[in-house]
């Protein structure tokens, strides 16, 4: 539950608040949850209609700015006017009545690179070779005035299959968040992604009994 609301009935009210894009049409209903911390949960969305295509929703605990709403059709219009593709585009957005909001984006097919690198299913190598085309865009974001927020493994998404990584969240963090000088959050992106290199290249295989190799 979330604000008095069960995830479902957050989508329900998403999709019925002007702040989203034209093509959100028709049913929409909640298959898994995708992952779950003290700040938020994300859930698969499944487009009901002909294309069927999944979607993500993100729900934060904590009440978000008042001027939440604004914000968020700012990031979509620069996001969807730069269009990258190694980037999940944000949709629609909604505030419960406590003041909680709730953003459904783009899914990206695979798994966090982390997992990834640890399950065995990326070489580490691999991992930092998927990593590099991230740094060129978020060094053409930061020039187009766009800040990521939270460059954490986990909105790092890698399909080991076609060797491509993809942003999630992108800008969400400081839409979400009283806000904070651009600047140093550009220098949080930066940090971020070396931190994430490095961590990547020092990851080592945990075999299917748990325990790293030696």
């Amino acid at each position: 539950m979330q604000g008095g609301l069960c995830p479902a009935c957050l989508l329900e009210a998403a999709l019925a608040t002007p702040v989203r894009t034209g093509d959100l049409t028709g049913a929409f209903t909640i298959h898994l949850p995708l992952g779950d911390s003290v700040s938020a949960s994300v859930f698969l969305v499944r487009d009901e209609g002909p294309d069927g295509r999944l979607l993500r929703l993100k729900v934060w605990r904590s009440p978000a700015p008042l001027d939440f709403l604004a914000r968020f059709r700012e990031l979509q219009q620069q996001l969807g006017d730069w269009r990258d593709a190694l980037v999940a585009l944000p949709l629609a957005a909604y505030v419960d009545a406590a003041g909680c909001p709730a953003v459904l984006t783009e899914f990206r097919q695979g798994i966090p690179i982390m997992e990834g690198v640890r399950a065995g299913g990326l070489a580490p190598q691999q991992a930092v070779a998927m990593l590099r085309p991230l740094i060129d865009v978020v060094r053409v974001a930061h020039t187009r005035g766009l800040v990521h927020g939270s460059l954490v493994a986990g909105n790092v998404i890698a399909h080991p299959g076609t060797g491509v990584a993809h942003l999630l969240d992108f800008g969400l963090a400081a839409v979400a968040s009283p806000i904070t000088g651009r600047s140093a959050l550009a220098a949080d992106d930066r940090d971020g992604l070396a931190a994430l290199v490095r961590a990547v290249r020092g990851c080592r295989r945990i075999p299917p009994s748990g325990r790293a190799r030696l």
